[in-house]
């Protein structure tokens, strides 16, 4: 499950409000769906062209994917924790098949 503990604090990535644990760090939502969208291409498609050197905060988190990226990573975000779509459809279909009389 992406979320895990409700919290009240910041976000680990880019320092912006956070209020859960997504993929096993307490980020934002911006930060959240950033690493579910560009997790699993890793660096094969990112490049800094600042020399891996940029710095990751609520007012430039947008600058530079590729550091962004490797950030949520270094602060603890996992992979595995992302549920694949074939998982979020299988259960979409077992909930509204049990509410069909």
């Amino acid at each position: 499950m992406s979320k895990s503990n409700i919290t009240s604090s910041e976000c680990k990535i880019c320092g912006d409000s956070a209020s859960f644990s997504h993929y096993g760090v307490t980020a934002c939502q911006s930060c959240k769906m950033f690493f579910k969208r560009n997790a699993e291409n890793r660096k094969e498609t990112l490049k800094c062209h600042f020399d891996d050197q940029c710095e990751v905060n609520i007012n430039n988190r947008h600058v530079c994917a590729a550091c962004r990226l490797e950030k949520c990573f270094k602060v603890g975000m996992c992979i595995e924790m992302i549920r694949c779509p074939q998982s979020r459809n299988k259960r979409k279909n077992t909930t509204s098949s049990a509410l069909v009389p």
